[in-house]
């Protein structure tokens, strides 16, 4: 059997449509000898993959029995994959047209050169936002700062990331033990050992934004983020402008809980210690994107129903 090149990592959970809607974006994208892994993490009623897509030998079905997290999904992926380099797709978002193999191509030729399988891969992304009423094109910046990785996930890592599977081995898997801020912890972890962060500076995927949580995860992944790098016993303990940072985004997302619940006087309190912290003008950090209109066409790839219809405008 031939090695693949590619493997596709969709971890779903209780998503049974809009999953369909992701694996037919992934299994429209125009890439030779590759595979795609679905990791149903114990959904109720298990997903069924679409009757037209069971023939295609290249989608393998994967169930966990009890739901285990989306970091432990992802952990199943990575470790059933056949190839050296890794994609992954949440279930709530999907793949544009076309965008999967130059993506690659761009990753592999970067690789060929600096032969660093701590540099990963990122693009540009669309976001649909039910709160903004708009679509906004953002094009994430390069880093390999530290700061940027203690300041969030600008970049969209559970749709948009490319990555070596060596990458996970040196860095480990993600931790289990999270089931909020996941991706935060693992690339900080990677730019803490000298990982970088490189952008496909065109759109690749739209995102749903959903900003609503169990707060019950995000009080739990605090507590074991802070122990992580704020503990003095910790390898990994972060100090100087680097705790500051990390301390100041656990405020914004402590803030997000509170706004879920209309806590309004938490919503002022963590915003402005996190603003405390880390003096600034906006929201966010740092200036972590650009902005660009969106593409004309942004139907997924493989869709079965026309193009995509949404709510509300793009903004550019």
């Amino acid at each position: 059997m031939t090695k693949p090149r590619l493997t596709i990592v969709i971890p779903i959970r209780n998503r049974q449509e809009l999953g369909e809607r992701a694996l037919r974006s992934a299994a429209a994208q125009s890439v030779s000898q590759a595979e795609i892994i679905i990791v149903d993490d114990a959904s109720e009623p298990p997903f069924q993959i679409p009757v037209d897509l069971r023939s295609n030998e290249s989608i393998r079905f994967i169930r966990h029995p009890d739901n285990l997290g989306a970091a432990s999904a992802r952990n199943t992926g990575i470790a059933n994959a056949g190839a050296d380099w890794i994609a992954f797709l949440d279930s709530d978002d999907y793949w544009l047209p076309g965008t999967l193999a130059p993506r690659l191509e761009n990753a592999e030729a970067g690789f060929a050169i600096d032969r660093n399988p701590l540099a990963v891969h990122a693009a540009g992304f669309i976001l649909e936002s039910s709160i903004a009423k708009r679509l906004e094109t953002r094009i994430p910046r390069e880093s390999a700062d530290p700061l940027d990785f203690a300041s969030g996930c600008w970049f969209a890592p559970g749709s948009t990331l490319l990555a070596r599977k060596e990458a996970f081995d040196r860095i480990g898997p993600y931790d289990i033990e999270l089931r909020r801020l996941e991706d935060l912890d693992w690339f900080l972890r990677l730019a803490l050992r000298g990982g970088e962060l490189k952008v496909w500076n065109k759109p690749a995927a739209l995102i749903g934004f959903d900003s609503h949580f169990a707060e019950v995860h995000l009080t739990r992944a605090v507590a074991r983020l802070s122990d992580k790098y704020l503990a003095k016993r910790s390898p990994d303990r972060l100090s100087g402008k680097l705790a500051r940072r990390f301390r100041a985004y656990m405020n914004i997302e402590r803030a997000a809980s509170c706004s879920n619940r209309k806590r309004w006087f938490g919503v002022l309190f963590y915003l402005g210690w996190s603003f405390f912290q880390v003096p600034r003008t906006a929201l966010h950090l740092t200036r972590f994107w650009r902005f660009e209109a969106p593409p004309i066409d942004i139907a997924p790839a493989g869709d079965v129903g026309g193009r995509a219809k949404h709510d509300f405008p793009a903004s550019s």
